[in-house]
């Protein structure tokens, strides 16, 4: 059986959204009808399904919103996925939010809804997206992009870049050369990394022109027939050092770098590096998220201590942001006081409508310190 939320009637808050100039409004939805929240509560995805569907219900209730609200488990097969989908119609759904999985999502919009969905996910690039399918997601593109805006501001125009082996380091990569081309700038030189092994040196040395330099002394020795004196250079045209990577790995690959020559340049990473707390090890190392994980003293670092408490948000928090945002882009489109072109200040960054479909995210960036963060800089 779903779960029914009905809180006591009352009008609900609005959501502040910048509105952009001379755009045309999306046609209004069924306002007041009742809004299906579909997320994988059992199975391998249950912990943090219950993490956005924490943070769903907190601004659903924060907002007073009298609309009735059903929730349903999709589980994690096709199947428990149809059964939610068809039931959550059967019984009225005006507006579905959800799922969470990107299978999921896809397999979704392969449906072609009736009704207007906000997919927790983002679909592939160049797929079949229905009418009123819209998707706002934690994509790591975000993050990337965020990254290569941060270092351009700083007049940091050239990198190298190492992530891991797969389908993430690919997106990643792209998303990052794709940004810094439009700066002006570029990738030198990228190379991907197999996780769980630790010695990443032959690589290191590749990406840093050190290798090379170690070469051109070889040969210069070879040509002298006696010994020189040398030490090895690293590559002059790098401004900065990106790396995909966790936070326990990240711990391994710093100090590669710096000993191949990398210590001076900034270095770059994204929110895995990151878990609220602060790092001696990785100090200096800056890295892009959400609001929600660099306020420190604000209204979300009060409501990211509180919600701690909750179970499983404690492990999830960006998930638990995740949901309020969902709630509050599915309130303004569901009254039509949402369009295209349009930005709404959300706990998971500054959500920015671009096109038809897809809400992106603009981060800012932080630098690790032994003690906390320095949100100070950047974006």
């Amino acid at each position: 059986m779903p779960i029914v939320r009905t809180p006591p009637p009352a009008e609900p808050t609005p959501p502040v959204v910048s509105r952009a100039p001379e755009t045309l409004p999306l046609p209004r939805f069924a306002a007041d009808g009742p809004v299906a929240l579909l997320l994988p509560l059992s199975g391998a995805y249950a912990a943090p399904a219950a993490a956005v569907r924490e943070g769903f219900l907190a601004a659903h209730f924060d907002a007073g919103d009298a609309r009735e609200l059903r929730i349903y488990d999709v589980g994690t097969t096709p199947e428990r996925l149809l059964s939610a989908y068809q039931r959550a119609l059967d019984e009225g759904a005006a507006f579905i939010v959800g799922p969470l999985m990107k299978e999921s999502a896809a397999r979704l919009a392969t449906m072609n809804p009736p009704v207007p969905v906000l997919s927790l996910n983002h679909l592939d690039a160049g797929g079949f997206v229905p009418q009123d399918f819209f998707q706002i997601g934690l994509a790591p593109e975000d993050e990337a992009r965020a990254a290569a805006d941060d270092a351009a501001a700083g007049n940091l125009r050239n990198a190298v870049a190492l992530v891991p082996e797969g389908d993430w380091g690919d997106r990643v990569l792209a998303a990052l050369e794709g940004r810094m081309a439009q700066w002006g700038g570029r990738i030198v030189a990228s190379a991907r990394y197999r996780q769980g092994v630790s010695d990443q040196s032959d690589v290191i040395a590749q990406l840093m022109g050190v290798a090379a330099s170690r070469e051109r002394h070889r040969e210069l020795t070879n040509a002298l027939g006696v010994r020189t004196e040398f030490d090895a250079r690293r590559r002059a045209d790098i401004d900065f050092v990106f790396v995909g990577a966790r936070a326990t790995e990240a711990r391994v690959l710093l100090p590669q770098f710096r000993f191949h020559r990398a210590t001076g340049l900034p270095h770059y990473a994204t929110s895995m590096v990151y878990d609220g707390r602060g790092d001696a090890e990785l100090a200096g190392l800056r890295f892009c998220d959400m609001p929600f994980m660099l306020d420190t003293t604000g209204e979300l670092a009060q409501e990211r201590q509180q919600a701690s408490s909750l179970s499983n948000v404690g492990a999830y928090p960006r998930l638990y942001a995740l949901g309020r945002d969902a709630y509050a882009v599915a309130a303004a489109l569901q009254r039509g006081g949402l369009r295209v072109g349009d930005s709404l200040d959300g706990a998971t960054g500054m959500l920015e409508w671009g096109d038809s479909s897809t809400i992106q995210r603009r981060l800012r960036c932080a630098a690790l310190r032994a003690d906390g963060i320095d949100a100070g800089l950047g974006l």
